[in-house]
């Protein structure tokens, strides 16, 4: 480890970062969004479906993040609370042909600003 790797580390290691976790309620995403969260950052989260009410947050916006329109709900939801993100962290997929996987979704739909 740097010395430079070591002087971040620490509870206020992401202080000042804005971060964006798909599939933040339940399992990995919920894991992901507690730790960025212990280490400072201000973390909003996406899911199809709403999270429990102990977990409830302004920073949560529902949207299918396998879609067009979910994809914009969200990057507008995370424009106006945090103007913008430094860190993303997507750990959600696609169910079939109902939904086109985000890795496939052309970059424009990210793009807005």
């Amino acid at each position: 480890m740097s010395a430079d790797t070591a002087d971040r580390s620490g509870p206020d290691e992401l202080s000042g970062r804005r971060a964006l976790v798909t599939g933040g309620t339940r399992g990995i995403g919920r894991a992901i969004v507690d730790r960025l969260s212990r280490a400072g950052a201000t973390v909003a989260r996406t899911a199809r479906t709403a999270p429990p009410p102990e977990q409830a947050t302004e920073l949560f916006v529902q949207a299918d993040v396998g879609t067009a329109a979910g994809i914009e709900a969200v990057a507008q939801h995370v424009h106006d609370r945090l103007g913008g993100v430094d860190i993303l962290v997507h750990t959600v997929g696609a169910d079939g042909e109902q939904h086109v996987p985000l890795l496939k979704q052309s970059d424009h739909v990210w793009q807005f600003w």
